[in-house]
């Protein structure tokens, strides 16, 4: 097995993506897909994208948006995509690994293994618990457990199976307005209405600490990231 890492130090996603990954004229899966805001920026870049998501509010919200060249969506989630056998270049993950129930991995890279072609890809992109930013999140939303969990399934139930292994890390710059920026993305953002409330985000030292932490960089933060990209399918014996 061949494993590398490196840092790129600051950067945006999808200038990372366009280091790693040469899309152009690829089937590939962005699962997780949100707004389909990745999905978007791969089909630019040549690709083929289904974009696929559990959420139903965003669901509906993908359903009633202008149809994107080059685009699909389907609403399910990655245990269940529905694509024939060894049809799928790469899969990639944009900050939605950690949102899988932990009981699901296992499935979830059962099933990534049936639709990926043999030298086809994963890219997790993940957010490190650790920063400025992650520091005023914890206050009503802390992720440390569950992408913990995200990187226990994927040494578990992934990288075992692949030949190459690179893991990449950079900071991504995240820039707000206001606090008041920050408040309403957060309490904007549907896939958490189970894990916090609005009143959560809106408290003081929830504002306090964002001010404290934020105001000497005009609210610019670093988030620091890791991506692992896994690729080339192994041949297990029988």
């Amino acid at each position: 097995m061949a494993h590398t890492s490196r840092d790129l130090g600051i950067a945006k996603d999808i200038d990372v993506i366009d280091q790693i990954l040469d899309v152009d004229g690829l089937f590939l899966v962005d699962a997780g897909c949100g707004d389909l805001g990745l999905s978007k920026a791969l089909a630019k870049r040549g690709a083929r994208v289904l974009g696929i998501d559990p959420d139903p509010i965003q669901a509906e919200k993908n359903r009633q948006a202008d149809v994107i060249p080059n685009v699909g969506f389907t609403q399910t989630g990655a245990q269940s995509i529905p694509v024939e056998n060894t049809s799928v270049d790469g899969v990639l993950f944009p900050y939605s690994l950690h949102h899988v129930p932990a009981d699901l991995y296992q499935a979830v890279f059962t099933e990534l293994r049936r639709v990926l072609k043999p030298d086809g890809f994963i890219y997790v992109i993940e957010p490190v618990a650790s920063g400025d930013l992650n520091d005023v999140m914890r206050n009503f939303h802390d992720e440390a457990q569950v992408r913990q969990l995200a990187q226990s399934a994927l040494d578990q139930w992934a990288i075992p199976f692949f030949e190459d292994v690179s893991v990449l890390t950079y900071c991504v710059p995240v820039q707000y307005e206001s606090w008041e920026d920050f408040k309403a993305k957060y309490i904007g953002a549907s896939y958490n209405t189970q894990s916090y409330t609005p009143e959560q985000v809106s408290t003081e030292a929830v504002k306090e600490q964002f001010l404290s932490l934020g105001q000497a960089s005009g609210f610019l933060f670093e988030q620091p990231m890791k991506v692992t990209h896994l690729s080339r399918l192994k041949t297990l014996s029988a």
